[in-house]
């Protein structure tokens, strides 16, 4: 992956570290060797230096290496080497006799010469290697931690942009006069048909309103709707639905997000056998230590299954995942005859 040049905040940065080398090198030098500092040769050196290190990290490498042009990559650094080679012997020879006297490198024979030459060059070739690599690693990370948070975005955007959609589909304040409408008319002739319309009003109404700031809802508000969707069902089916409802712990200052655990609730009713008292369907809901552990069990029907417009255990995961990342464990048990949902949720 090719990478830019320098910023101006990072040419600060390489400079002092470029300046805390050539100290500690000289430094080294000047304790072992007892020897005074050359800024003459130092800086022309190190400026050599540098040309070879930032030739290869910020052209040869991202240019020809990342895009897999082996062969012309080191055709390349050969080249560079040789020019820096060449340069550094015009220095040695031709320019800093002119400059200054004592040279902590003088030019004393062709196989010295030409030795450290090299040497100092695979030196910082393999430092600018480091280097870029090291840069591309960090930079890989970046852009994969930036698409994740992209993609998360996305999918939360979308996922709220589906519920806006089938909230927009219904005008609220027509769907409740109306529904009130109904349960004032029904409410002398049947008591059963008016409570059926008032526990449909409060259903809609909490399916269609709007969540707090942080996208939850009241613990308790949830379950009241699991209560209402089984209470609506139990009059369509003359209150013979064997249903065994559970709530231990308190669902007190405890939050939510909306409409998932009707999810599960739904999928029972589409697929299992309430009708018989041997086998009830069991929804348990149970908090401890700001910890929701939601269980449904059912025994299967055989017969044909209820449809619902529920949103589906897929995408009830798909939120959770948003949501909740790391902080929930479900698991589905998918037996012949029987089946079983557990929601572990850290709320």
């Amino acid at each position: 992956m090719p990478l830019r040049s320098l910023p101006a905040k990072s040419i600060l940065v390489h400079f002092c570290i470029w300046v805390c080398y050539i100290a500690y090198e000289n430094l080294f030098l000047t304790i072992v060797n007892d020897v005074q500092i050359n800024y003459w040769e130092t800086g022309l050196h190190f400026s050599l230096f540098a040309a070879l290190f930032y030739t290869n990290s910020l052209v040869l490498l991202p240019k020809l290496f990342a895009r897999r042009r082996y062969v012309l990559y080191g055709l390349s650094l050969l080249l560079a080497m040789s020019v820096f080679a060449v340069v550094r012997y015009i220095i040695t020879v031709d320019i800093l006799p002119l400059l200054t006297d004592n040279l902590l490198y003088p030019y004393s024979t062709v196989r010295l010469f030409w030795g450290v030459a090299i040497y100092r060059a695979v030196y910082f070739v393999l430092l600018s290697f480091g280097y870029w690599f090291s840069l591309n690693t960090i930079h890989l990370e970046q852009q994969k931690r930036v698409h994740e948070q992209q993609l998360r975005a996305a999918e939360r955007s979308l996922m709220e942009a589906d519920l806006a959609f089938l909230k927009s589909q219904i005008n609220p304040h027509f769907l409740f006069n109306a529904l009130n409408f109904l349960y004032a008319q029904a409410y002398p002739h049947s008591e059963d048909t008016a409570k059926g319309i008032l526990l449909l009003s409060d259903i809609m109404r909490y399916a269609l309103k709007d969540d707090d700031d942080n996208g939850k809802v009241m613990l308790e508000k949830e379950v009241q709707h699991l209560r209402n969707y089984i209470d609506i069902n139990q009059l369509r089916f003359s209150n013979r639905l064997q249903i065994q409802f559970e709530v231990i712990g308190s669902l007190q200052f405890l939050m939510i997000l909306p409409l998932v655990l009707i999810t599960f609730v739904e999928n029972c009713f589409k697929h299992g056998e309430l009708a018989d008292p041997q086998h009830p369907l069991l929804i348990r809901v149970k908090t401890e230590n700001n910890r929701l552990h939601f269980l449904t069990y059912n025994k299967k029907r055989n017969g044909p299954k209820e449809k619902t417009t529920g949103i589906g255990l897929v995408n009830t995961q798909k939120r959770l995942d948003l949501v909740y990342p790391d902080r929930y464990t479900l698991v589905v048990t998918d037996e012949p005859e029987y089946y079983t949902c557990q929601l572990t949720l850290d709320l």
